[in-house]
This record gives C-alpha cells, sequence and structure tokens, in this order.
C-alpha cells in the first residue's frame, strides 16, 4: 500500500502529423475512414502532435478486422522517422501471453505435463524442499524471487546488457522462496525465463526460433520475432524517449538479450493477426487457447484474475482480456473484449501509460454496450499556499499508522511539513489551512485532528482520489543515534554474490550499494528503509546488541538474506 500507488498516474501520448493505413495494402483491413470514431481517437493524441515527439502506434479491431490503425509521434527522433502501423516495437511484457502458448502447445503435444516439477527439465534450479510447478510460474504463484529485482541488488544497471544466461546463474542461486508454491501471488519475470527454458530443452530449440516456426510463421506475423540479442538489428524499429527534468525527450536505451518474460518485437498489425487466433484457433485450437485463459488457483482454493500470460477481467460490465507492458520508455498494451470480438492494441515509445487511452478507445467504440461509468472523485479544489505557525507544525509532527504496517511520519523542515510514507522517500508538503497540508503530486491532502485538551494531535485523514483514510498517531521505537554503530559492518549475500557495506555518516545509517550509497531510514529499532532497490532492511542482532546480518524486502524480493562477514585486506 503506498501514497503514490493510491492514484493512477496519468500519462499523455504523443501525437505527430498521424500516419495512417490503407485497408488495400494489407490484408484484413478494413477500411479506415476519417469516421466520428476515428477523429475522437485521434483527439486522444492530440496534446502531442508536435515535431520532435515520440508516440505511438494503435489498431483498433472489430470482428477479425482492423477498423482503424495509425501511428503518432516519431519512431526516431534523430532522423524524424514516424510512428506508423508498421513500425516494430518491443512489447515489454505483453510478451508473456506468447512464451506461455509455447508452453501450451508443448503439453498439448503430450511433451510435458502443466503440473511437472520444473527441476524436470531445469534441474540446476535449487531444490526448495517443495515443488514448483510449471502452472504455478505460469500463474505466477511459484514464489520464485524476481529477476530483475535481484539484478538491481546485485548492482547491475537496467541497461546493462543482461543475457538469458546472466539471469539463469542468478536464479539457479537463490536457495529461498518468496513464500511456498502456491500460497500467494506475486508478478514474477523470473518464471517466465524459467519457462523459457523449459521450452528449450522441450523442443530442443530456443524460443526464438520455437515461436518463430510454430508461432509468428503460421500465423503470418512476419514482422516478429523474440530479440534474443540486442545487438540485432530491427528494420521500421521505434526507439524509446523519455521526458528528462526539463522538459527534453531523451532516448533510453534497452539492452536487454534475455527472453520468456521479455522481448518479443512486433507490430499492431502482426498483433492484429495474433489477437484473431483467439477466436478461429488457427494454431493451437480453440480448447487450447480456452486452457490458456483459466484463472490460476491458489492452495487455499481462492482464484486470481491472472491466467497464462493474460489477465482477465471486467470494464463497465463487460468480459476483458488483456495485459500490459513496459521496460525503458516502451508501453505496450492489448485489450481484448472477447464476447464483443473487439480489441485494442496500443504500442508506445514514449514513456507513456498505454492502458488510459486504450480504455479510452474502447469507450469511443462500444459506447452502446458499455454500463455507465462509475463517477469519477471530486478533484482537490485549488486552494493558494498559506504560512503555518512553526509551534503548530511541531505538533502535528510524529508518526501515525494508516494500516498495520504501513505508516506516515512527519517532520518540519523550517516552516514546511515533510511527509515520508513506509518505503517511500521524503517529499515537502504546503498548507492549504492550519489543520490541512497538501503534496503538489501526487494530489494528497491530510487533514489534522483539532488538537486535545493538552495540546496533542491524535490522527489525522489521508485524502487521495476521492477517499478518506483515517490514521492514529503512534510511536514508532527508532535507535538512538549512538546505537546505529552497531549495525555497522560488512555483510555478504551467498545468493547474490555481492557484498554491502553499512556504515554511519552524518548521523543516519547507509548502505554502500555496488551503484551508490543509499541512506537508510529507520522504522524500528532493528528496521529501516531505502530507495530501491533496497526497500526494507531488517537486521538480526542479539541480546549483547552485536548483529550479525540482516533481511530485506523489496516488494518482489522477500527475505533476502546477508550476513556479516570480515574482510582481510589483500597482502595481510
Amino acid at each position: 500500500m503506498k501514497i503514490t500507488a493510491l492514484v493512477v498516474a496519468m500519462a499523455c501520448l504523443v501525437a505527430l502529423p498521424a500516419t495512417g493505413v490503407r485497408a488495400a495494402d494489407r490484408p484484413g483491413v478494413g477500411a479506415v475512414t476519417a469516421t466520428q470514431e476515428a477523429r475522437a481517437v485521434d483527439q486522444l493524441f492530440a496534446p502531442w502532435a508536435k515535431p520532435h515527439s515520440p508516440g505511438a502506434a494503435i489498431a483498433v479491431i472489430r470482428d477479425g478486422k482492423i477498423v482503424y490503425s495509425r501511428g503518432y509521434g516519431e519512431a526516431n527522433l534523430e532522423y524524424g522517422v514516424p510512428n506508423t502501423p508498421d513500425t516494430v516495437f518491443h512489447l515489454a511484457s505483453v510478451s508473456k501471453q506468447f512464451t506461455a502458448f509455447a508452453i501450451y502447445l508443448l503439453a498439448q503435444e503430450g511433451k510435458l505435463s502443466l503440473d511437472d516439477d520444473v527441476r524436470k527439465y531445469v534441474p540446476q534450479l535449487h531444490d526448495f524442499g517443495k515443488v514448483v510447478t510449471i502452472r504455478e510460474l505460469l500463474h505466477h504463484t511459484s514464489g520464485v524471487r524476481d529477476q530483475w529485482n535481484l539484478l538491481a541488488l546485485a548492482g547491475w544497471r537496467l541497461d546493462d546488457e543482461i543475457t538469458d544466461d546472466d539471469v539463469a546463474r542468478l536464479l539457479f542461486q537463490q536457495t529461498a522462496l518468496n513464500f511456498p508454491p502456491g500460497d500467494k501471488f506475486l508478478y514474477s519475470n523470473s518464471g517466465y525465463s524459467l519457462l523459457a527454458l523449459v521450452v528449450k530443452q522441450v523442443s530442443g530449440q530456443p524460443l526464438s526460433a520455437f515461436a518463430k516456426q510454430r508461432i509468428f510463421d503460421p500465423l503470418g506475423m512476419t514482422h516478429t520475432h523474440f530479440q534474443d540479442s540486442y545487438s540485432l538489428v530491427v528494420p521500421n524499429r521505434a526507439y524509446s524517449y523519455a521526458r528528462g527534468p526539463d522538459g527534453q525527450y531523451r532516448y533510453v536505451a534497452l539492452t536487454y538479450s534475455t527472453t520468456g518474460p521479455s522481448s518479443l518485437f512486433s507490430t499492431v498489425g502482426d498483433l492484429a493477426r495474433w489477437d484473431q487466433n483467439f477466436y478461429d484457433g488457427k494454431v493451437g485450437g480453440l480448447a487450447l487457447l480456452a486452457r490458456m485463459q483459466e484463472k490460476g488457483k491458489l492452495n487455499s482454493g481462492a482464484e486470481i484474475p491472472y491466467a497464462s500470460g493474460l489477465e482477465i477481467g471486467t470494464y463497465r460490465g463487460l468480459r476483458t482480456v488483456s495485459h500490459s507492458g513496459g521496460d525503458a520508455a516502451y508501453g505496450t498494451f492489448i485489450l481484448r473484449f472477447p464476447d464483443q470480438h473487439f480489441s485494442v492494441v496500443v504500442l508506445g515509445n514514449a514513456g507513456l501509460n498505454p492502458g488510459i487511452p486504450a480504455y479510452k478507445i474502447a469507450d469511443i467504440y462500444l459506447k452502446d454496450s458499455l454500463k455507465p461509468a462509475p463517477p469519477s472523485p471530486p478533484p482537490l479544489d485549488d486552494k493558494p499556499e498559506i504560512k503555518v505557525d512553526a509551534k503548530r507544525l511541531d505538533a502535528y509532527v510524529g508518526d501515525y499508522e494508516v494500516a498495520p504496517g504501513f505508516f506516515i511520519s512527519f517532520t518540519r523542515d523550517n516552516d514546511h511539513l515533510v511527509l515520508r510514507a513506509t518505503g517511500q522517500q521524503s517529499a515537502p508538503m504546503y498548507a492549504v489551512s492550519d489543520t490541512a497540508f497538501r503534496l503538489r503530486a501526487p494530489p494528497v491532502e491530510v487533514v489534522f485532528d483539532s488538537p486535545s485538551a493538552g495540546g496533542r494531535i491524535d490522527g489525522a485523514v489521508v485524502r487521495q482520489n476521492g477517499v478518506d483514510r483515517r490514521m492514529k498517531r503512534t510511536v514508532l521505537a527508532k535507535p538512538a543515534a549512538d546505537q546505529l554503530k552497531a549495525y555497522e559492518g560488512r555483510y555478504y549475500s551467498a545468493e547474490l554474490g555481492v557484498i554491502y557495506d553499512v556504515r554511519v555518516r552524518d548521523g543516519a545509517l547507509e548502505v554502500r550499494h555496488p551503484r551508490g550509497d543509499i541512506r537508510l531510514e529507520p522504522e524500528g529499532k532493528t528496521t529501516f528503509v531505502g530507495t530501491f532497490p533496497i526497500g526494507q532492511v531488517t537486521f538480526a542482532c542479539g541480546e549483547a546488541g552485536a548483529c550479525n546480518g540482516f533481511t530485506i524486502n523489496n516488494g518482489r524480493v522477500e527475505n533476502l538474506k546477508f550476513e556479516k562477514v570480515a574482510v582481510t585486506p589483500v597482502g595481510r
């Protein structure tokens, strides 16, 4: 539960002079005309209709035909190459459904079972004492730690070249799971890297070759491939760009040479062919595709909304099948309404949130089928900043519990309150009244209680996205400055093959990560929190105060152990 995650970050799409596609140029494409719906779609992209801007390509698919397809913005800013329906994009996690489909093809042929132990095909994986099945990998219920979080903790940058071997080596070093297999749902890219290894072991082909032969070629997806080496030249590819603090776009490198959870390249037109396969079953058959869309279940019997590389849900009363993806500044989304035989594909290269325009496109075309949209929460009204007396600010300083394990702490910095939520960085607030304070982004307001007879503030309400949450004042036990010295030392993780140095600097605890120093903020006597990739750090200390290790929890990696070590300098 995060303050920043309680709202949807609205991302704008970028548009340049839009580039359309003629129906006569491609089979299976319906007429592209300046319909009222098409003009409404173009309006979604209008704010970015200017030169030197990245953007997106889209396809609107109805009854197996592309009824509207267009490119917006540029695929390459250096050469001014426009995005078109033929532009090739990196699909990020939209790739997972193709990896899952490869597994289902092999299962259909009797070459594996979804309930097989993955170690039957990948024996290098540690024996965790509990069986991890292929089905659990498909549904993100395996407990296997996420590779990207592990790589970041080990000191990799995600713009380093990362190969299948790099990922496998790190996964094979893991000796513990996040949780017992099947107990929880927790998204893990590692599961799909392991599935790619299963495909290779069972079929004798790397996933890239298997998918080409068994999926892409039969469906006529001639512009689609798994990019198993980042150095491959891809004609008509879109490069990714993100806006910097100065408002200018900068190239964001993507150097993945790994397949399974990501690294599929494709076009909106090819994805329309893939979408149609869910209706006619040309490859695999409809029975296989139906099994692939069955939701996963936990050991408790509870159903989860995730199937195999696909999310199963509803939108305004209609069934949906979808998946999103995001790597570097690529943002991708496939949204299908199976009962209406209607789909939307949005592929972007501008750091956009593609789900927002995808659902808005569905609003335009399915307006007569959708139930009324729920009312939007009222925005915070516009109020000017005021100055609040320092003594009153001091009365608000302290810790407040929003939910078990989730706290918001307030400190004072001169004439401003500063907010810090569990696991997040500090953010300054501004006052709009003597009791109400706001963040500038995201739009969050905190309204403190009136003081009790003794002048104490007992609680407050945090307001975000139209939802009010009550929080009560509490006291988090924190170590005294002299106690921090007990945590200093060198700590080693065998599962990462990395050493962290922990030291006290300027009165605060700091961890020296291979890519820099990260300050640790106390959340209790032995618990601290740092920015990504560190997350929450909990020290293990004896009664005498000596600490011999700590564990890290950073969302998709849980209970990762570090042990205190003595390092002898070279030459002694």
